[in-house]
């Protein structure tokens, strides 16, 4: 046997296995670009122009408009790098006017407890199952403590069923909603259908709060 033949066997082999993973990327993307423009389509939101590099692999997917009276845009966006690289899928609503109010709402658990060590200072409700699942911080605790009114608690619960490490905040002028994982199947998807209406929900509030209601 050629002492070249094991290193043409493993060479061979780690061709065939990046080939596979382009594929796979590709498919990915492609699906990843459908499944955005259906749920794009279905909010009454419009897709912007994607690149398709080699004409296999999609861009990240966007897509803006407006709902209920607000900015909304729907999309895709990476932390990290290499092995820590994370995708996420987002939606986000611009209220038109905010007052100043910030909050972030996160599962309870791990990252909650280290917050707290931190400094977070923590709000309840009242309710013991929502209070129990979510670990909310604002800068208007009253105000915001009050406008969670038992439907929306309802609805939040309702859309995020499933969703791995969902998160709602209000900064920059803008009320976001991400979870870990790209736009690749119909259960994001059709959760997202009812996170659009938590997301614009929240920046009712926002609105209802710069009318000086929360001050």
């Amino acid at each position: 046997m050629s002492p070249l033949f094991p290193a043409l066997l493993i060479g061979g082999a780690g061709l065939v296995a990046l080939v596979l993973l382009l594929r796979y990327a590709a498919k990915t993307s492609k699906r990843a670009h459908e499944r955005v423009s259906l749920l794009a389509a279905e909010l009454g939101l419009a897709m912007e122009p994607a690149a398709v590099t080699f004409g296999l692999f999609h861009g990240a997917p966007r897509a803006r408009g407006e709902r209920r009276g607000k900015k909304v845009e729907l999309y895709n966006y990476t932390t990290g790098s290499g092995k820590s690289r994370t995708t996420w899928s987002s939606l986000s609503a611009q209220p038109r006017a905010d007052g100043g109010l910030k909050f972030k709402i996160t599962g309870q658990g791990f990252g909650s407890k280290i917050a707290q060590l931190f400094g977070a200072k923590e709000i309840q409700v009242g309710d013991g199952e929502f209070d129990g699942a979510w670990f909310i911080e604002t800068n208007r605790p009253d105000f915001f403590a009050a406008a969670l009114l038992p439907e929306l608690r309802a609805k939040l619960h309702a859309a995020t069923r499933g969703a791995p490490r969902p998160s709602f905040k209000m900064e920059n002028g803008k009320v976001l909603y991400s979870e870990v994982g790209g736009f690749f199947n119909d259960a994001r998807c059709a959760r997202f259908l009812l996170i659009a209406d938590v997301v614009c929900d929240f920046a009712d509030i926002a609105e209802v709060h710069a009318t000086g209601a929360g001050r």
